[in-house]
């Protein structure tokens, strides 16, 4: 009974801890927010002292994640120029700021050379049904806050190596015709930020995008590996 009632706390937790998704790139479709009214600010009230232990776990297991990969970086960086911590970082903003824009113009060439051929695909398939739709997910104040790489996994088979960032960020994310105009859903004046895991490949000498994971829990955090075979 006991680990039952653990378990219903923990996902009320994560319920509320996690930021409400609208359509930015990788979603499947806009929101018109978290809603709730009094029952979800009364939950929010009596459950705040977990939430913000739910918080201090999730800053400590990423931080002693990013130091574990920084070091082993550092390490791989001596054999292979590839794994260089800044390069990587810059990599992955200009993946962000490119993988936004791509989805906010239906066009995934824009991308193209970020991006995987499997989530290329995926999303390619999502903005084109927004165009057959005359729907568009309007992306604006664009803003990367934080990228911490908290899994590393390097192989004696290159083709093989990726690593993950836990990604912090925030913009206004909302829906309209593209016709009239008209906001179809979210918010075209509030900023909103999210929490996510990107998941980078190696394709020959540079790291492209292969997924998104818009669904962060200490699990995620917790199973991020680091390899060096």
């Amino acid at each position: 009974m006991i680990n039952k009632s653990i378990k219903f706390i923990l996902l009320v937790i994560l319920t509320l801890s996690i930021d409400f998704i609208f359509a930015r790139a990788g979603g499947g479709g806009g929101s018109g927010g978290a809603g709730g009214g009094i029952l979800m600010t009364i939950l929010a009230f009596i459950l705040a002292p977990f939430l913000l232990v739910y918080a201090v776990i999730v800053s400590i297991m990423l931080e002693r994640k990013r130091n574990k990969a920084k070091h082993l970086l550092k390490q791989l960086e001596s054999e292979d120029p590839l794994w260089n911590h800044r390069r990587m970082s810059a990599r992955i903003e200009e993946t962000f700021l490119k993988v936004q824009k791509a989805w906010t113009e239906r066009d995934q060439n824009l991308a193209k050379d970020c991006m995987s051929e499997r989530i290329y695909i995926k999303h390619k398939m999502q903005t084109d049904e927004m165009l057959v739709n005359g729907r568009k997910n309007v992306l604006a104040k664009v803003n990367l806050k934080e990228a911490m790489i908290i899994s590393v996994s390097d192989y004696k088979d290159d083709s093989k190596d990726s690593f993950s960032a836990h990604i912090k960020g925030s913009m206004i994310d909302y829906d309209i015709d593209d016709k009239t105009s008209a906001v179809l859903s979210g918010d075209n004046s509030k900023i909103e930020s999210f929490k996510e895991i990107w998941h980078f490949i190696r394709a020959g000498n540079k790291w492209v995008l292969d997924e998104i994971d818009q669904d962060v829990t200490i699990g995620d955090i917790r199973n991020g590996e680091l390899i060096k075979e």
